[in-house]
């Protein structure tokens, strides 16, 4: 697989720095990005073949980003995972009709997050 770039949009620092290291081990160009106010801009310019996005960020949600990413000629088709703490089925769903690729509960591990990248990155 030629380097791929991943943004990782998430405002906790650990958690952003640890998927930084293990899609970086994985081969991959990590970009991390801790304001969600700025996450679109940064999409657009950075152009990444794939978005983590987490939804509980201050100053704005992760659904308003992926709503404005879903809007934007640069990002529409760009997969985009939600990796949240959300686990109710009703906000899982409504996330994939905003036009999430994939939904990674937090609880699930920092593997369960780089198989889904991996996955999505190949197809």
């Amino acid at each position: 697989m030629a380097e791929k770039t991943v943004l990782v949009i998430e405002d906790d620092r650990s958690i952003a720095r640890l998927a930084e290291i293990v899609l970086n081990n994985k081969g991959l160009k990590t970009h991390i990005c801790l304001d969600a106010g700025n996450a679109v801009d940064i999409a657009r310019r950075l152009g990444p073949d794939l978005i983590i996005l987490d939804i509980h960020m201050p100053r704005r949600s992760g659904m308003w980003v992926l709503k404005r990413l879903r809007q934007d000629s640069a990002t529409m088709d760009t997969p985009i995972i939600v990796n949240s703490v959300l686990t109710r089925r009703q906000s899982i769903e409504q996330l994939k009709k905003m036009g999430a690729s994939e939904f990674v509960p937090k609880s699930a591990g920092i593997e369960a997050l780089v198989e889904k990248v991996l996955a999505l990155l190949e197809t």
